[in-house]
């Protein structure tokens, strides 16, 4: 060593020097890190068992309906079956029902009145159903609302076998008076189905009125095939209500239909009055025909 020059001291800190416990904080923090970037609240979208959630965590959503669109129902019913339920018309067009979204909510209506004041009428309403709950799909929501309809109307949820029927209908049936009231249910309306009579024509006051259940009708066709009633072959689900009426000088009888398809609700509205007969027409006959219409308008719903 040259004399005179002092050897030079390192200033950085030997690794040997650290104390213990500062080396285990630093191997604390890095398994922390490591923890955070692959625990289960890592943004690859894995769960704690590997599979893969949610991104963001959102919940999935219910299927839209089947149906985004409703036909036109001016048009839904051939000429040739309008002129044989609506006779005398100069104008068979239809007078489309008020509504602001065509889209959701549809109807149409023919009205006749004979010189001797005899009249018919039929109405159409189609509603497409969309649920606001995400997790409650659009055919979900229809089906709980026909089944609403069925119920106001005093219709049994399960077929007419004797096993068992709905308790709103039996416990609603008794005491309760029919009413021509029911034409006004449909055209134009979501509350369409409904029948202004929570009987359903099934306890009509003899006074007032007569319905499918009483009997059988001039065709002899038993009151248990005509009484109101859950229906199959039209829609996914389907039920017709008969009311009868004999008030005043003349009489009516009104039947009405609603059936649903996928996430449509559709209303069928058939009704035949008369100031002079002592009698309402025929269930039979009326119950014919509004099946007829509601069979052509599930094949225009489902094009």
């Amino acid at each position: 060593m040259t004399k005179g020059v002092r050897p030079v001291r390192s200033t950085l800190p030997s690794t040997r020097r650290l104390p213990l416990a500062a080396g285990a904080v630093l191997t604390a923090v890095a398994v922390a890190v490591l923890g955070a970037c692959t625990g289960p609240g890592s943004s690859d979208g894995a769960d704690k068992d590997g599979t893969a959630g949610p991104v963001g965590g959102a919940a999935a959503s219910a299927a839209p309906g089947k149906y985004q669109t409703l036909p036109q129902p001016c048009s839904a019913v051939d000429a040739d079956s309008l002129k044989r339920l609506v006779p005398g018309l100069a104008d068979y067009s239809g007078t489309e029902a008020l509504t602001y979204d065509t889209d959701r909510l549809v109807g149409c209506s023919w009205q006749a009145k004979a010189a001797d004041g005899a009249s018919r009428s039929l109405k159409l309403s189609m509603v497409r159903v969309v649920s606001y709950d995400p997790s409650v799909s659009d055919e979900a929501q229809a089906t709980s609302d026909f089944e609403k309809k069925a119920q106001a109307a005093s219709i049994p949820l399960t077929p007419a076998d004797g096993s068992s029927t709905n308790p709103t209908a039996s416990s609603t049936a008794s005491g309760t008076s029919s009413s021509s009231s029911s034409s006004s249910s449909s055209g134009g309306s979501t509350s369409s189905g409904g029948t202004g009579s929570s009987s359903s024509g099934n306890a009509a006051d003899s006074s007032t009125g007569t319905n499918a259940a009483n009997g059988t009708d001039s065709t002899g066709t038993s009151a248990a095939s005509l009484a109101p009633r859950l229906l199959s072959g039209v829609g996914n689900a389907a039920f017709i209500n008969d009311v009868a009426s004999t008030a005043g000088k003349g009489a009516s009888r009104t039947v009405t239909l609603v059936f649903r398809t996928a996430n449509v609700l559709a209303t069928v509205t058939y009704t035949q009055s008369s100031t002079s007969d002592a009698q309402p027409p025929d269930s039979a006959d009326l119950q014919k025909d509004a099946e007829k219409v509601a069979s052509d308008l599930q094949h225009r719903v489902e094009g």
